[in-house]
Formats: structure tokens, C-alpha cells, sequence
């Protein structure tokens, strides 16, 4: 038997280092994959099973093939937000990698039942990806993915700490207060879901009423996440989003108690100005600069507001940009002034003639 768990140990050992190099590049494949669909998540992690809990598995199944039999070897988990992401993760992975087993766990809870709610794959990566340097090893490789959100990913981390692993072991008098926690994550997995597709058809009515009459609505609506980004999605559409930066600029403007119209009397001020500022920003640095849609909107500050750029300062980085166009906007001030000035004389010269 020791002769036996040695071999076994030494053959499990061996396969480590592959299983450990599939997992990373499951997890680096997936990210790439659920940010090109849009799909926000909390974390992507792995592990890789220790020995003493692969022998307990052969002891406890009777494996007699534990290689090909345990799936789990390498276990991905990712963990989303909202509860209509764990089907858009399934399609990608449904995709994207070959599917030995596929299984909902909530599906198998009764109607009256609480208990561990999540979705399960076992995968192997597709023949396609063999021919990359990054798979080519992995071919007889499988793992198992686990979907699940942050709420039901609470739920089985402290039911796995309570130690309960199925309803029947649960005393009776702790059944009710079981139940009813589970009814109100999963209550409160439902709400978020509303809630975000309320605040998503919020925003794009606000939007849409924003368009048809050209922001005279808005414009003495104070400073908010959701204000704020209808502004930028209107003036800076083309730009890529930035949510925490976008809640940063939010606090400081609050400070400065601006509104929308202000916003509004800035952009028309400096507009033309805008996508020079960029291009001079883009020549300056490196690739790895981003420009987001919050960075028009600062640029847009630091030009115009002078309470904006006292209280917060310029951003370090982009000074003498800012300097250099704010100098040539003082100067197209003084000309148009003096325009209108000459303009002016010129008509009382001619209404005395």
C-alpha cells in the first residue's frame, strides 16, 4: 500500500507543474475573454488540489483511475456581480473551451430548499489551442470552472465553514434560520439585478431627453454619478469609460457645488481646444497613457474654471499642456475683444456720419 500512495504521490507531483501552468493561463485567457464581452467580475483564481485531499478523493470514490477519473485537479472560480453574468460567462466558456460536463447547482434544489447555488463546467482546452506554445502540453489536461456571484459565493464560504454540507445534516431547530438567510441573498441577488437594469433604463432616458433638447433640461441638475456620465457620454462619446475615476471627479465637484450648466458653459468655452490638448498629451508620453473620458472633462476644468484648478490643482503631468492652451485661449479672448471693439467703433463712426 505505502509502495502503492508513493508511485501514486511521484505521478501526482509530476503532473503538478502542467496543471499549475494550465490554471494560469485559464484564468489570464479568461479575463481577456470576459473583458471583450463587457462582463464585469469580482475575481478570477485558482487552485490546484493538494495530494492529501486527491488521495482522500480516490479513498472516498473508490477510484481506480484517479487521473482520469478526478476533474478537479485544477479548479477555476470565477466570481461575478450580477446573476444574468453567470449566463454570459457560461456562452463564452461554452465557446470557447470543449465541455465534458456542464451542471447548475441551484437546479437541483427543490423548490423548498436552500443550499450551495453556483454553475459548474468541466472543460479541456479545444484541439485548436494545442498548436499555441502556451497550450500545447495541456491537450489531456481538464479542470473544472465554477460561475457563481458574490452573494452566492458568500453563502457556500460560510456554509462551508459551518460545516453543513448537505440539508439532511442541518439540526432542525437551525433549518428555519438557514432558510430564511438563504431567501434573502438570494432576494437580494434579484434586487441588485433589478436595480441595475433600472439604473441602466434611467440613464439612457436622461440621455435620450438630453439629445432631443440639447441639455436645456439638465442644466441646473447638480453634480451626480449618473449626471455626470450622461455628460460625458453626450460630449465625450468616443471615449473610454472610467468608473472610479468618474466617482473621484464627482466628489470634487460637489465641493465646488457645480452644476451640469456650468459643465456645459466650460465646454463651450474650450471645445475647440479639446482634441489638440489630447493629441499633445499622446505625443508626450508613452503608448500606455490612456485617455479617458474624465480626462477631457479635467482638461476641460483646468482651462476654464479657475475655482477648479485653485482648490485641486493641475495634474502634474499635464501642466505646461494646460499652461501652453491656456495661453492661447487668453489670446483668442484678446483678439475677439479687440474685434468687437473695433467693430464696435467702426458702426459709431458711421452712425455719426
Amino acid at each position: 500500500m505505502k509502495k502503492d500512495i508513493y508511485i501514486l504521490k511521484k505521478q501526482f507531483f509530476e503532473l503538478a507543474d502542467q496543471y499549475e501552468k494550465l490554471a494560469k493561463n485559464l484564468v489570464e485567457a479568461l479575463k481577456i475573454l470576459l473583458t471583450e464581452i463587457n462582463v464585469g467580475y469580482l475575481t478570477i483564481d485558482y487552485r490546484i488540489k493538494s495530494f492529501d485531499s486527491f488521495l482522500k478523493k480516490i479513498e472516498r470514490k473508490k477510484f481506480d483511475s484517479p487521473f482520469e477519473q478526478i476533474e478537479d485537479i485544477c479548479g477555476i472560480r470565477i466570481i461575478c456581480y450580477y446573476r444574468s453574468d453567470i449566463e454570459k460567462i457560461c456562452e463564452i466558456i461554452s465557446k470557447e473551451f470543449q465541455i465534458l460536463e456542464s451542471e447548475d447547482k441551484e437546479e437541483l434544489l427543490d423548490e423548498n430548499e436552500f443550499g450551495y447555488r453556483s454553475h459548474h463546467f468541466i472543460i479541456k482546452v479545444k484541439d485548436e489551442w494545442l498548436s499555441t506554445p502556451n497550450y500545447r502540453d495541456f491537450g489531456k489536461l481538464k479542470a473544472e470552472v465554477q460561475i457563481r456571484t458574490n452573494l452566492m459565493h458568500t453563502w457556500a464560504e460560510i456554509e462551508h465553514k459551518l460545516e453543513y454540507k448537505r440539508d439532511d445534516d442541518i439540526p432542525v431547530k437551525f433549518k428555519r434560520k438557514f432558510s430564511r438567510i438563504s431567501a434573502m441573498l438570494e432576494e437580494a441577488d434579484e434586487q441588485f439585478e433589478e436595480l441595475r437594469a433600472e439604473i441602466s433604463k434611467y440613464r439612457q432616458e436622461m440621455l435620450f431627453n438630453v439629445m432631443e433638447e440639447n441639455f436645456n433640461l439638465m442644466e441646473s441638475d447638480q453634480i451626480n454619478m449618473d449626471t455626470l456620465q450622461v455628460f460625458m457620454d453626450y460630449f465625450f462619446k468616443g471615449q473610454e469609460k472610467n468608473t472610479r475615476l468618474t466617482s473621484e471627479l464627482v466628489s470634487e465637484l460637489k465641493q465646488l457645488q457645480l452644476s451640469i450648466g456650468d459643465l456645459k458653459e466650460y465646454y463651450d468655452l474650450c471645445n475647440q481646444y479639446l482634441e489638440s490638448v489630447e493629441f499633445d498629451t499622446m505625443q508626450h508620453f508613452d503608448d500606455n497613457y490612456k485617455w479617458y473620458q474624465v480626462s477631457s472633462l479635467r482638461t476641460m476644468l483646468e482651462l476654464c474654471s479657475k475655482e477648479y484648478y485653485e482648490k485641486f490643482g493641475i495634474r502634474k503631468d499635464m501642466k505646461e499642456i494646460i499652461k501652453k492652451y491656456r495661453n492661447i485661449m487668453k489670446q483668442g479672448d484678446n483678439e475677439n475683444k479687440s474685434t468687437d471693439s473695433a467693430t464696435l467703433l467702426t458702426r459709431k463712426n458711421e452712425s455719426k456720419e
